[in-house]
């Protein structure tokens, strides 16, 4: 793989990580690459962060950025039994969940218990600084809180104050199945990484 190709795949990576789609493959690797850095600096510098923090976990979980790029398919391949009807026109509330979870990291799996208000699954994540910092960027954070997974170790999750979480065992059918938590950059993105290292310090505005 030659460099380009590399940044171009690991940008690929960081976007998916984050819930944005890609830009297409261009007619030559040097177009695409440039065409992925653009989409990738439109993001702001916090959803940056956490593109790149969750784009590490996954190489590292999965061995390799191909590996980890390839793990959202089979994710959405899990979750989701039938494509959706063709042509897709009003989507139900199942749907349109199953298609938002779809670009969930496998990192951040929806919990087989805590349900949110509509009875969907929590997504989880793996460390209360993590959902901390999702905490912070939701608009109505003023009546959110952070706890732990009650069935989950490890994991946590965000909730209104006041709400029940989780559905008695047994009463409800699980939406979902049982689901395991699964060189060379631009100077900007080595930058960046390095500010990852050093929390100590804001982060500049790119």
């Amino acid at each position: 793989m030659t460099p380009v190709m590399e940044v171009a795949h690991r940008l690929v990576l960081y976007l998916r990580s984050v819930g944005h789609s890609p830009a297409p493959v261009a007619n030559s690797d040097k177009r695409w690459e440039a065409a992925l850095q653009i989409e990738y600096n439109a993001l702001g510098v916090d959803e940056r962060k956490l593109a790149r923090q969750t784009g590490r976990r996954l190489i590292r979980e999965f061995g390799s950025i191909a590996e980890a790029i390839a793990s959202f398919h089979n994710l959405q391949q899990t979750l989701v039994a039938a494509p959706p009807p063709a042509p897709p026109q009003i989507r139900t509330r199942k749907e349109q969940f199953l298609r938002k979870i779809g670009r969930w990291s496998p990192l951040t799996p929806p919990c087989p218990s805590c349900r949110m208000g509509g009875g969907f699954p929590k997504r989880s994540w793996p460390s209360r600084e993590w959902a901390e910092d999702v905490l912070g960027r939701q608009h109505d954070r003023d009546i959110l809180r952070v706890f732990e997974c009650p069935v989950q170790p490890g994991f946590w999750h965000l909730g209104h104050v006041g709400r029940q979480t989780a559905s008695p065992t047994g009463t409800k059918k699980n939406l979902l199945a049982a689901f395991h938590p699964a060189h060379t950059l631009r100077l900007h993105l080595k930058l960046e990484e390095m500010h990852d290292c050093v929390p100590t310090r804001p982060l500049d505005a790119h």
